[in-house]
């Protein structure tokens, strides 16, 4: 199998291994706790990415204390010809988890739009999705690197583009929110202007480059590329997500994911204003009655509602053939069926 691995792999010491397995292990072990414990997705990206960050400092300091191994992270960040002409697909997602180290405000900042950013805007999309916007950003940022230096001897690294493409998305979807962030002040400011303002001023950076020649070792064409790719596919990727598009409710607060999902829940609970009873051979009794009206009035909360529909399980019977009725669903669409025939009757 030794033909499909590239020289560049194929040159690692047995030394640089061990470390690369280190950077894969902080790089995952935070995304395992977070599965384990239902915590947020976007704290656990930020954590990785600072993780592999001290993996990545522990490798400068064997390098600083003479022991001559070559820095491993030349398998993993984002050199165009390693992309194109070895294959190395991965580099366009690996890169995002490596920073520079020469400056430490590389990685902070990212992490800082990670957190603040990435955790309101979780609430609102979800983790799995949240995850897509992240990888999404990551892959156009470095893509657009790659192809803007076809032939050059540089590399691109750093989950800039990600952090950009979830500015993106969140201008895109719900761009009256407000969130705290470090503008001047640390205080709640609307993600329109945080958006704008990162992208407006990465425009006037990207001028001063590419249209000026003023010397960068920036990648401003991967963060707009992150930006734009994720803002171009923001909203059919919140499409089913646990707020849907222009909600204009100021903004998640500190009540968190699990509010979030309660909310979206709610939202889809069936409407109980009808009585299928009605006019049916088999209406329902007085006592069905009245749990109907309670449920009517009381069940507008996801216990409430489930509570009140099992009780009219258990009193009302099927308009149609008069079985025994049964609760199904999960919470924020509970409905009764028909035991004997489902086709028969399904409500709300």
């Amino acid at each position: 199998m030794s033909h499909f691995i590239s020289p560049l792999w194929q040159s690692l010491s047995t030394g640089q291994w061990v470390l690369l397995i280190l950077m894969l292990i902080a790089a995952i072990s935070p995304y395992i706790a977070s599965y384990r414990h239902k915590t947020s997705l976007a704290l656990a990206t930020t954590i990785s990415i600072l993780l592999v960050y001290v993996v990545q400092t522990l490798t400068w300091l064997i390098w600083w204390m003479g022991f001559g191994w070559h820095d491993p992270l030349i398998a993993l960040i984002a050199y165009p010809s390693q992309v194109f002409h070895a294959g190395e697909w991965h580099r366009f997602i690996s890169a995002a988890w490596v920073h520079s180290q020469r400056d430490i405000t590389h990685v902070l900042g990212n992490a800082l739009i990670i957190a603040l950013v990435g955790v309101p805007l979780e609430q609102r999309l979800g983790g799995k999705r949240f995850m897509i916007a992240y990888i999404l950003g990551a892959f156009a940022g470095n893509l657009a690197w790659c192809l803007a230096n076809l032939g050059d001897v540089v590399f691109g690294l750093g989950a800039s583009g990600a952090a950009f493409g979830l500015l993106g998305v969140y201008l895109a979807c719900w761009p009256r929110d407000e969130i705290e962030f470090p503008l001047i002040l640390i205080r709640r400011w609307p993600v329109q202007l945080i958006a704008l303002l990162y992208f407006g001023m990465e425009i006037a950076r990207a001028w001063s480059v590419y249209g000026l020649s003023q010397p960068s070792d920036v990648a401003h064409v991967a963060h707009l590329a992150g930006f734009l790719a994720c803002y171009a596919i923001a909203r059919p990727l919140a499409k089913g997500g646990l707020i849907q598009p222009d909600v204009d409710d100021g903004g998640p607060t500190a009540s968190g994911l699990a509010d979030a999902g309660r909310s979206y829940k709610k939202k889809g609970m069936g409407n109980v204003d009808s009585n299928p009873w009605e006019g049916s051979e088999f209406p329902l009794s007085k006592k069905a009655k009245n749990t109907l009206e309670k449920l009517r009035k009381e069940g507008d909360e996801l216990e409430t509602r489930e509570a009140w529909l099992e009780k009219l399980s258990e009193q009302a019977t099927c308009p149609i053939c008069e079985s025994d009725l049964e609760l199904k669903g999960e919470a924020g669409h509970h409905y009764l069926s028909c035991k004997e025939h489902i086709s028969h009757f399904s409500w709300p």
